[in-house]
């Protein structure tokens, strides 16, 4: 069975900030929690926007504006990539890859914030995956050896 994207979900409870919080507040509140990314929703928990640290260095830092008053609703992303906690993690690391996005807003089947991924949890659990197999492969290579051999004359 494939693993699902919600599998991967490391943080208990996402970053969230309002769309009124400054910049420097989000940088301050994404090291606090060693985070590349905030999340900006509604009311009713749903994703609206996201704001990266390549937003910050493309939207803030390079075109000279002053993070403390520039608000993350000035400079977050609108154009969200979304996945579902059930898709599987396959189909969801390709269009990452496609689309270029390192951090994905994981929703439910209404559409509220379960988490957030990134490339680093996919890399991760790619990682494990392989682990697994490898030790997989040498357990069966040990039982093949330790296997009585019938010698064929």
């Amino acid at each position: 069975m494939s693993k699902k994207v919600e599998d991967l979900i490391t943080q208990p409870s996402p970053l969230v900030l309002d769309r009124a919080t400054s910049v420097f507040e989000a940088a301050r509140a994404m090291t606090a929690r060693n985070v590349g990314a905030v999340t900006i929703c509604d009311d009713a928990g749903r994703p609206t926007g996201i704001f990266t640290e390549r937003d910050l260095m493309t939207r803030v830092v390079v075109p000279g504006r002053d993070p403390a008053r520039t608000s993350l609703g000035e400079v977050m992303t609108t154009r969200l990539l979304f996945a579902r906690g059930d898709e599987p993690v396959v189909d969801v690391e390709r269009e990452m890859q496609r689309m270029h996005v390192r951090h994905l807003p994981v929703v439910d089947g209404v559409g509220r914030l379960l988490g957030v991924i990134s490339l680093r949890d996919l890399l991760r659990a790619d990682l494990c995956e392989r682990e697994e197999e490898l030790h997989a492969l040498h357990d069966y290579i040990a039982a093949a050896d330790d296997a009585p051999h019938s010698s064929v004359r």
